[in-house]
């Protein structure tokens, strides 16, 4: 797929995409420091930290002064700012870095998992990705080895099943550990609406948890289903399918991103917009670059501003990429090498 943010704007991405809107308030930036907008564009928390995470659970992380805290709705620093690096809070836990490792630490600060992981991810259904010396395992909320780090990667539980790589070949375990599909795929993604993204060789399809294939495919590549549809290529054209392989929107456009919240980003014509799930633009395309929307808001790239926009296509905030903060994209075995986004 065709990718269009370069340069500042590629740093400016990493920024939003880090701090993604949840719970109403979004990330905005002035004069190169970062702060906190609601959805008409007021700014609710002031642009004074170097960079920002998303708000969950109430809290957010912050970074000042090159360490972590987390903040909460009204702006006042809960958890002092003194990690080297910190996630999101999911499931009452955040991960946080110290001296180089990884623990977690719970909404009012307390060390409840101890600094011994070199990379850690969020929780989901109570268990969080753990790396050590390179390979992937999982810990439950006690901090207790679930699964052994002996993958090359291991991606977070969806819908009860967690995306393993080993040697380079893909399957699936349960929560226990235990394998619930074979290590014999090339590529893989997380299952989504009942349906996962698999390759062997030049071929990719989508199968069911019991490893049938619901639909034979007609494309020569896809992404993973979200919102209901996925995005596929015929040829060197986009279009979307449902669930058992229908195509709902024909293959027409250069680009397109999948669904979110009922709309996808498109290609017309060197400018991007949205379209409905009924293949009606309804945001015209008037953007150089657009993200997926979240809670109800995207953000857009238009030469030197970026803003975001409802899902009306109305503008609610804006600035200028020049007053960005200057910072380098945070790092980490975050994704996997596995469905390529090449037809």
């Amino acid at each position: 797929m065709k990718q269009f943010w370069g340069g500042l704007a590629v740093a400016i991405l990493s920024l939003m995409v880090s701090c993604a809107p949840s719970e109403h308030l979004y990330p905005i930036f002035d004069k190169g420091h970062s702060g906190y907008a609601d959805s008409s564009g007021k700014i609710v928390i002031p642009a004074i930290y170097d960079t920002c995470g998303a708000f969950s659970e109430g809290l957010a992380p912050v970074v000042k002064g090159g360490k972590t805290g987390y903040i909460d709705q009204t702006g006042k620093l809960v958890i002092p700012a003194q990690y080297e690096n910190g996630g999101r809070f999911s499931e009452g836990l955040a991960y946080v870095m110290k001296d180089g490792k990884v623990g977690f630490i719970d909404k009012v600060g307390h060390l409840v998992i101890n600094f011994q992981w070199d990379y850690a991810r969020d929780f989901h259904h109570g268990l969080a990705v753990v790396v050590q010396g390179g390979k992937f395992g999982f810990i439950n909320e006690k901090g207790s080895v679930v699964v052994p780090p002996h993958y090359d990667f291991a991606g977070q539980f969806s819908e009860g099943l967690a995306m393993v790589d080993l040697n380079s070949k893909y399957g699936y375990i349960h929560p226990d550990g235990s394998m619930a599909i074979p290590l014999k795929y090339d590529s893989a993604s997380s299952f989504e609406d009942g349906l996962a993204l698999v390759g062997e060789g030049d071929k990719m399809f989508f199968i069911d948890k019991n490893q049938n294939k619901p639909f034979s495919p007609n494309f020569t590549n896809a992404e993973p289903f979200s919102d209901g549809l996925a995005l596929v290529w015929v040829g060197n054209k986009v279009g979307f399918i449902d669930t058992k392989g229908n195509t709902v929107i024909p293959p027409e456009f250069d680009y397109a991103r999948s669904f979110s919240e009922g709309l996808a980003v498109v290609l017309e014509n060197g400018k991007v917009g949205y379209i409905d799930k009924s293949g009606k633009l309804v945001i015209a395309a008037q953007f150089d670059n657009a993200s997926d929307f979240h809670q109800g808001l995207a953000y857009v790239a238009d030469g030197d501003m970026i803003s975001y926009i409802n899902t009306k296509g109305k503008k609610v905030w804006s600035n200028s990429q020049a007053e960005a903060p200057s910072f380098e994209a945070p790092t980490g075995p975050d994704t996997p090498p596995t469905v390529s986004n090449q037809p």
